[in-house]
């Protein structure tokens, strides 16, 4: 989420009582931070690492009983065409750990990207790519360099989230040995839809405090669940446009394009939000119940993040969505070695024998859709259980 400190609308406390509304636990508070590559110098008007202090505790104090605030940030690197193409430089979430700094501007003098974020995971951040379907390089990573890759799916982001190219090079990843988690985000700049839309990250239990919610995240103890959305924008005025991000069309608009909204355009942005938070929480399916939920998924016994040896396995499945279950598919080392053959009920549980010889992990694939509306989709995404020879 983006606020004040960079190109939000809201300040960082404000965005808390949205958040506790739509059921959310805790979120990722990442502001753009401008890094000039190579120079090393502060960059563009944005959150700097001098500032990390300051920011931090702005966060940690917006938090409330009800929801908690994680602090980090976005780098957004200022570096020429050549090296981006040939580097694959991309936006990276990073969160210092333990107390720490935000490394300064000249931490990244004369690295490579690769250099970049292993110095980073070095120095104790955890480092995330950013929003990766969104034109990020992943085929110039082994995936060493990282701790997670994150995805997007929500009311701007509206493909399929089974099948894209992100998954497929974290199969390659993990498939290498590599222990890369995922995670989710909306790259929300306003707590109304946008924010409420995203796919979020479940946790297994977890002590709610800032660094144990990033290791959890971290070691891949969590699922990613999905839903599917209404579109509460055309309530107040905003026209179909055409959407940069998933193809297609949208009415969903940006506060920075309200003045372009001849309904809009009189009014204060920050109105106009809090309006469409109001129909986004009354029929937007932006509440916590709103999504699936994963209640089980464990492979003798070990859940996500966790592990267990490879060989005949005990996989152990419970679920709870809105729609019939149409796929779950398992996935080890980048090949399915398990997929239903049929739909099943919208909630349900399974156990069933898998051989899992020779794999480095499994993980867990379920999508519910509705075949007479293709936009009603849900989607469950465990991350995975790594297997030990």
């Amino acid at each position: 989420m983006h606020s004040k400190w960079s190109d939000g609308l809201y300040d960082i406390a404000s965005q808390s009582r949205h958040y506790g509304e739509f059921g959310c636990d805790f979120r990722f508070q990442t502001d753009h931070l401008a890094v000039s590559v190579p120079a090393g110098k502060p960059a563009g008007k944005w959150l700097h690492a001098v500032d990390w202090e300051k920011y931090r505790d702005d966060c940690l104090g917006a938090s409330t009983a009800a929801h908690m605030v994680v602090p980090g940030a976005e780098l957004a690197w200022e570096v020429d065409d050549s090296r981006r193409a040939a580097e694959g430089w991309c936006d990276v979430k990073v969160y210092p750990c333990g107390g720490k700094a935000m490394p300064p501007e000249r931490f990244f003098e004369g690295l490579s990207f690769a250099g970049a974020l292993t110095k980073l995971k070095s120095a104790g951040c955890r480092v995330v790519l950013a929003h990766v379907d969104q034109g990020a390089r992943l085929e110039k990573l082994s995936g060493a360099e990282i701790d997670g890759l994150e995805v997007r799916s929500d009311i701007e982001e509206t493909r399929p989230l089974f099948g894209r190219a992100s998954l497929a090079h974290w199969d390659r990843m993990l498939a290498a040995g590599h222990r890369v988690s995922l995670s989710s985000g909306s790259d929300a700049h306003q707590p109304d839809q946008w924010a409420g839309s995203g796919l979020r990250t479940v946790l297994g239990y977890t002590v709610f405090e800032s660094d144990a919610v990033l290791d959890a995240v971290a070691f891949g103890r969590s699922y990613l669940s999905g839903t599917w959305h209404p579109d509460c924008y055309g309530a107040l005025g905003c026209p179909v446009h055409p959407n940069g991000i998933a193809g297609g069309t949208t009415r969903f608009t940006p506060w920075w394009d309200f003045p372009r909204v001849p309904s809009l355009k009189e009014r204060r942005p920050v109105d106009v939000v809090e309006e469409i938070y109001g129909v986004a929480l009354a029929k937007g399916r932006c509440r916590r119940e709103e999504y699936p939920e994963l209640s089980e998924f464990t492979v003798n016994g070990m859940a996500s993040g966790g592990e267990t040896a490879a060989g005949k396995a005990e996989v152990r499945v419970a679920w709870q969505a809105h729609l019939p279950v149409t796929t779950l598919r398992l996935v080890a080392d980048a090949r399915t070695v398990y997929e239903t053959p049929g739909k099943l009920p919208a909630r349900g549980e399974a156990v069933f024998p898998v051989d899992l010889s020779g794999r480095r992990y499994v993980r867990l694939e379920i999508e519910a859709t509705d075949r007479a509306v293709a936009s009603k989709r849900e989607s469950l995404l465990a991350n995975p259980v790594y297997l030990t020879r």
